[in-house]
């Protein structure tokens, strides 16, 4: 229960802080202030250790042949964590809660940033090209993560293979960033460009968590 409940709160810590790390970077805050991109990297490098804590342990529970349904648990924690992000989206009061209780850990290398600045804003209509972008990266990083455990699961004699194609997957997830998704936001800083014009790349990251739970529904219901 206890391995159950962790796993589903990394899930769902990992989906807020790699939207939140984007609302970082594509903010006012961070164009005039380089200090904010440091902000950003470090949210999203907080998100991958949630991410990846979740995957080690579940691939601990895999492992260990424990009578947890693995398929269900991923699934959970998509579902709260889509829920958190869109409820994000629309309240403002829930960066200034989570910020309150672990605020002191997210603003660890831009103390400054804390103090006087808030992230959260309305965000405005997306650029088809940059919500494509961000939802084909997000879905692209996620399945390289999970990829291993159903392939393990509908092949168990190929474990090693599920796992090198798993690090395939997310190898062309880190080329679409570095090759277009950081380039366009980047430029688009430089050129001070209106931070609502970039927000394709939040919506995409919404976009891929609601696409990744619904796929999980339906492995449960018909698969797993």
């Amino acid at each position: 229960m206890y391995l159950e409940i962790f796993v589903a709160a990394c899930l769902i810590a990992a989906i807020w802080l790699d939207v939140y790390a984007h609302y970082v970077r594509l903010s006012e805050v961070t164009q005039n202030r380089s200090e904010g991109l440091a902000l950003a990297n470090w949210v999203l490098y907080l998100a991958r250790i949630f991410i990846m804590t979740s995957s080690f342990v579940l691939a601990y529970i895999f492992e260990s042949k424990q009578s947890i349904r693995f398929s269900e648990l991923i699934l959970w924690g998509f579902l709260l964590g889509t829920v958190l992000v869109f409820a994000f989206v629309r309240y403002q009061l829930l960066e200034l809660l989570i910020r309150k209780v672990a605020g002191f850990v997210l603003f660890m290398p831009a103390k400054t940033l804390a103090y006087e600045n808030y992230f959260w804003r309305p965000l405005g209509a997306p650029k088809v090209s940059h919500l494509v972008t961000s939802t084909c990266t997000c879905l692209f990083l996620n399945t390289g993560i999970f990829l291993p455990f159903i392939m393990t699961k509908l092949a168990p004699d190929y474990r090693m293979s599920a796992v090198y194609m798993g690090q395939f997957v997310n190898f062309l997830s880190t080329l679409l960033v570095m090759l277009y998704a950081d380039p366009v936001m980047m430029r688009g800083r430089d050129a001070q460009t209106s931070v609502g014009g970039l927000d394709g790349f939040i919506w995409g990251r919404l976009l891929a968590n609601l696409l990744i739970a619904g796929f999980f529904v339906v492995w449960v219901g018909y698969w797993a």
